[in-house]
Parts: C-alpha cells; sequence; structure tokens
C-alpha cells in the first residue's frame, strides 16, 4: 500500500467513523441531549441541574465533557482552513497533475475554493454576532471535515485503465476534452446549489431571532440551505470522475455521506426546536420535509 492509498483510506475511515459518531448520539438520549444541540437549540444550560442531579460518575463525565465549548463564531475557521488548503492543493498540486490525472480534479479542487471563499465572506457580511456557544468536538470535526476533503480532492486517482492507455498511446488529457455533458452539468448544479444556499442565508441573516422562517423553498423544506449544501457536495462527488466516465469518486463520496448525516442530525433537531418554539404553527412545520425532499 502506498502513502497515497493509505491517506486516501484513512480519509474515508474519518468520514465513515464520523458519520457513525454522529448516528450514535443522535440515538443516545444521553449524549443527544449534552451534545447536539447548540445555539437556539441549546437547551443543556437550563438543564445542568437535572444532569447534575444525576449521581452515576458516568453522567458527571458527561456533564463535564459537555462543557467544553467554543464560541459559535468560530464556524469562520472552517473556511479560513479550507480556503488556506484549497489554495495550498491548487498552488502546489495542479502542476504535476495536469498530465497524468484528468483535470476534473483541478476543476473540483477549484469549487472546493469558491466554496470556500463565498462561505468565508458569508460569516463576514451575514453572520451577526451571537453569546452561542458549540461543543468543541463540533469544532474539532469541523475543522477536521474541510482539511480531509480538500486533501481528497487532490488524492483523487483516475481509473488505472485510463492511466494505462495514456501511457501506451502516449495520449494526453487535454483541457478542451473535459467538459463533457456530465462534468458541465455536475458544475452547473454546484453553482445552482451555491447561488440558491447564499439566498436562504441571506434570508436567514435578515430575520428577527427565532422567527420562523416562511418564504420560498422554506414553506416546504425545514432546512434548505441544508440541502443546498448537499446537492454542492454531491456535485463535487460526482464532477470528480465524470470525465473519465466513472460514476462517482468514493472518497468524496464518503464525505457527502458524512455532510448528509451531520446536517440531517441538525436539521432533525431544527424540526423538533420549530415545534416547540412555535406550538401555533405545528400543522404547518409538520408539513415540511425535513432536508431531502420527496424521501425525508
Amino acid at each position: 500500500m502506498t502513502m497515497l492509498d493509505f491517506a486516501t483510506w484513512t480519509i474515508r475511515a474519518f468520514y465513515t467513523f464520523s458519520s457513525i459518531t454522529i448516528i450514535v448520539v443522535r440515538f443516545t438520549p444521553a449524549l443527544r441531549d449534552r451534545f447536539l444541540p447548540y445555539g437556539a437549540r441549546d437547551v443543556t444550560a437550563h438543564r445542568a441541574g437535572q444532569f447534575a442531579k444525576q449521581p452515576a460518575w458516568s453522567d458527571q463525565v458527561l456533564d463535564y465533557a459537555a462543557t467544553w465549548k467554543v464560541p459559535h463564531s468560530w464556524f469562520i475557521h472552517f473556511y479560513v482552513v479550507s480556503v488556506t488548503a484549497s489554495t495550498m492543493g491548487l498552488c502546489f498540486f495542479y502542476p504535476s497533475n495536469s498530465i497524468d490525472r484528468p483535470d476534473t480534479t483541478t476543476i473540483c479542487g477549484t469549487l472546493m475554493l469558491v466554496q470556500g471563499i463565498r462561505r468565508l465572506l458569508e460569516c463576514f457580511f451575514l453572520t451577526k454576532p451571537s453569546q452561542s456557544r458549540m461543543w468543541i468536538g463540533h469544532y474539532a470535526i469541523g475543522v477536521a471535515f474541510y482539511i480531509a476533503t480538500n486533501i481528497a480532492i487532490w488524492t483523487a486517482r483516475p481509473d488505472e485503465r485510463e492511466l494505462d492507455f495514456n501511457r501506451v498511446s502516449g495520449r494526453k488529457v487535454l483541457a478542451g476534452g473535459l467538459w463533457t455533458f456530465n462534468v458541465l452539468a455536475y458544475v452547473f448544479l454546484f453553482f445552482y446549489a451555491s447561488w440558491m444556499q447564499n439566498l436562504f442565508h441571506r434570508h436567514l441573516a435578515g430575520l428577527r431571532k427565532y422567527t420562523l422562517p416562511d418564504i420560498g423553498m422554506f414553506r416546504t423544506i425545514i432546512a434548505p440551505h441544508y440541502t443546498a449544501e448537499c446537492a454542492i457536495y454531491l456535485s463535487l462527488a460526482f464532477c470528480r470522475d465524470a470525465h473519465q466516465g466513472g460514476l462517482v469518486d468514493l472518497t468524496l463520496f464518503c464525505a457527502l455521506i458524512f455532510v448528509v448525516v451531520n446536517l440531517g442530525v441538525t436539521a432533525d433537531g431544527t424540526r423538533e426546536w420549530m415545534l416547540a418554539k412555535f406550538p401555533e404553527k405545528n400543522s404547518e412545520i409538520e408539513r415540511r420535509w425535513t432536508m431531502l425532499p420527496p424521501v425525508w
């Protein structure tokens, strides 16, 4: 096994283990109530006394771990890390990548950079000052995700049969041949989903604090901005191998699964919070899809 193979399988293991951990936490009440909620959905501060009265030493350990929190504004670090990693990837890997690997690698690396820059700008111009805090585990996994995903884009390799054909025939992969229908479709999906997510974020930023969003796609989906995020990573996962006729890049598909699981759990928590916060609109909220219409 080469170092490249080791890195690839390590990243896949990270996505898989993180996804499983999030699911386990979601369905374990003692963990869910302490570690998942944050911001408006964080009620642990009001229930600290309840946890403190539980005599079991395991509860005391969990209570203590749940106090390890960082400012929610540190979300911006995710995108600083992502932009830095994307820029390093383009600077250091592109020259040696242009011939031996399909240039969809560079396309995905560039799209990831665009995603990081947009989200960084949104943090600067749309995010309102807040005293909200998040558990340090959320923060650590978020930073690790953006590092891993940028590495995953540049360590992904083309199908060995295509490399063998290129070596035997002496053919070089030309940029003009990259823009197949599939590649164009996935790039379009990326920019469309990014545009829609920005619209959703601007709408949320303009709402009064803890107000139920009820315009556009928010009328039918609890968290359409999460739906858009899933579409963004879906486009990257499928674009990566689109030029060589492949279906999906396995490593980036694992990243997509992580995004769906992570945001799905958060969206489910948002639904529960909405039902509790706006009881007079419960019937309307119940009719909305959570994140992935028409499935869920």
